[in-house]
């Protein structure tokens, strides 16, 4: 049986702490010009668009495994974009239009919601890496580990990117980390003890629609112009070199 602690630490390393590292550029952002921080709120956008398509296709590869797939992909991407839209449009309803205060708190919804999203991701990455702990595939734990701890820290950004926009409280970047990272660390130890295929098919198609829901947010605050386009793509490919680690 593997030992249940050391898949948890597996999952410290590879989500939770890289997801802090991310974030702690965060008041360096705070502290760029309204056109740098729309650059940096870009380059999210980049790394968001990036997971939506990797998980996207993670969650059609796993559906595809069994029978009722199909179904299960729908209502987990319907799940994962409709339940966000419902809270936002409520709390837009609620709000005063000329409220500075209460834009903020959506500001701070989107990125909770971001967190969430990318919590669903890294939870699948996480039972990745229990399963290959278990099966005693050593080699491929330890490139899983070191690819996805890279991953993490870029995730960690596409959170402090659009936090840097707005005023928070000192305890919810703490947070928003927690609920990105902590996810890997549950991952590696339930894909050690009862891995699924069916369940990572599950979390990757709701994390597949909180994505969808937040690149659509953050493109609609984006400030349209040629930066704009260069973060977005700097975002992408900036995931895509941390994700070859991970096939060499």
């Amino acid at each position: 049986m593997p030992d249940l602690l050391y898949s948890a630490l597996l999952g410290f390393i590879a989500g939770l702490i890289p997801v802090y590292l991310g974030l702690l550029p965060l008041p360096l952002f705070r502290r760029l010009s309204p056109t740098k921080r729309s650059l940096i709120v870009s380059l999210s956008v980049g790394i968001l668009l990036f997971l939506f398509a990797d998980v996207t296709g993670e969650a059609v590869e796993l559906s595809g495994k069994t029978w009722y797939g199909a179904s299960l992909f729908a209502v987990g991407l319907v799940t994962g974009i409709g339940v966000p839209f419902v809270i936002s449009s409520r709390r837009k309803e609620l709000k005063d239009a000329a409220s500075a205060i209460d834009k903020n708190k959506l500001k701070t919804l989107t990125a909770y919601i971001i967190s969430a999203a990318i919590g669903l991701h890294n939870l699948g990455e996480g039972l990745a890496i229990g399963a290959a702990y278990a099966s005693e595939q050593l080699a491929l734990t330890t490139v899983l580990v070191v690819g996805f701890a890279l991953h993490n820290g870029t995730e960690g950004v596409a959170i402090a990117g659009p936090v840097s926009d707005f005023p928070t409280r000192a305890r919810e970047p703490l947070l928003m980390g927690f609920l990105a990272g902590f996810p890997t660390v549950l991952g590696s130890i339930l894909g050690a003890t009862l891995y699924s295929e069916l369940a990572g098919a599950l979390f990757f198609s709701l994390a597949a629609g909180a994505l969808l829901y937040v690149v659509i947010e953050l493109t609609r605050r984006a400030q349209s112009s040629k930066s704009a386009i260069v973060g977005i793509v700097l975002g992408i490919l900036l995931m895509y070199f941390t994700d070859l680690l991970l096939t060499i």
